[in-house]
């Protein structure tokens, strides 16, 4: 048992007015949790109450356990302790977060794993799921699964904009007997084309390309806005001299140097040109004595800068005109 179900146990036992007031001091994340575990709970049998509470062995009924009062209990004590109006809200997410829990599983299992059980499983059902999980996750996924399915998992999650709880709750309930291990009008935002770039930024270039080149043929519109969204390393050097100069005082030169390995001749020239001399010296003599190196390193590098940009950007160091909207500079 969880640490949620046995607090649901204990203060099943204890009753709606203790329990109240023990939810008075607790902040809304545990309440939830523990709200989550008495609605689900059912038949509670006296040895698992004994193992819980042992102290009150003396006063508990020697014959049988007790039933969870399910949703109807959790609703009297949130709204004894919430009140009335954010005890429905919380109420509201009780009941339709089958999918949160099981992205809290997923969230522990080994990316390969889960990316060969999901070769098996309708792309629309990969994507809904996957939509969910933070894109790092997503991204090692997709990565993994057949060649054949990944685009068509793309274009799923740019597409699945809206799904209704109890698509949401067939899913849960398909995957968890799958895994044998491991909500309404209401409709939840699980996707869209950012999530997808989101997803891209933590992919290699290669296997951005091999998408995207596959997108081209299954789906062109997205495959357009997909690149239109994308913040390249070469778009970087788009930037007005100013912006490149400050981006390039949060860059070691270690960093810059491996970058630039692989850079056309117009994007290191004005990478030159935005730097000091010294440095733009010592980051020509080290290319030219480089010997070969991987193009992962070489995008590793790359990812790292842009990595750099998007802080500065959501920090409002730099202004990249052009993404997410048609943002215009004055």
């Amino acid at each position: 048992m969880t640490g949620s179900d046995k607090a649901a146990i204990l203060l099943l036992y204890l009753g709606p007015d203790a329990t109240s007031k023990v939810f008075e001091h607790m902040d809304d994340v545990d309440i939830k949790k523990i709200s989550q575990s008495m609605a689900r709970l059912g038949h509670v049998p006296r040895d698992v109450i004994q193992g819980v509470v042992t102290e009150f062995t003396d006063i508990t009924n020697p014959e049988t356990g007790f039933f969870s009062q399910g949703e109807e209990f959790v609703k009297k004590i949130l709204e004894k302790a919430l009140g009335v109006q954010k005890a429905e809200s919380l109420l509201q997410e009780l009941r339709t977060s089958s999918i949160g829990d099981m992205v809290d599983i997923l969230a522990t299992m080994d990316s390969k794993t889960i990316a060969n059980f999901f070769s098996q499983e309708h792309p629309q059902t990969i994507a809904v799921i996957l939509a969910k999980l933070k894109p790092k996750q997503t991204s090692e996924i997709v990565g993994l699964l057949p060649q054949e399915l990944q685009a068509e998992v793309v274009i799923r999650i740019a597409e699945v904009d809206q799904v209704s709880p109890e698509i949401l709750a067939e899913i849960d309930e398909v995957i968890r007997k799958e895994l044998t291990a491991l909500g309404g009008v209401q409709r939840f935002k699980v996707g869209g084309v950012e999530k997808v770039v989101d997803m891209f930024s933590y992919l290699d270039r290669s296997k951005e390309k091999k998408i995207l080149d596959r997108l081209d043929a299954l789906n062109p519109p997205l495959a357009e806005v997909i690149r239109k969204h994308l913040f390249t390393f070469e778009d970087i050097f788009k930037l007005d001299d100013r912006a490149i100069q400050s981006i390039m005082r949060e860059v070691s030169n270690d960093t810059l140097t491996l970058a630039m390995k692989t850079s056309p001749d117009d994007v290191k020239d004005k990478i030159f040109r935005n730097i000091s001399s010294r440095a733009a010296e010592m980051i020509k003599e080290d290319l030219e004595v480089m010997g070969p190196v991987r193009l992962s390193d070489v995008e590793k590098a790359q990812s790292e800068i842009i990595k750099v940009v998007r802080k500065m950007e959501e920090d409002g160091k730099v202004v990249i005109a052009g993404r997410g909207g048609d943002d215009v500079l004055v």
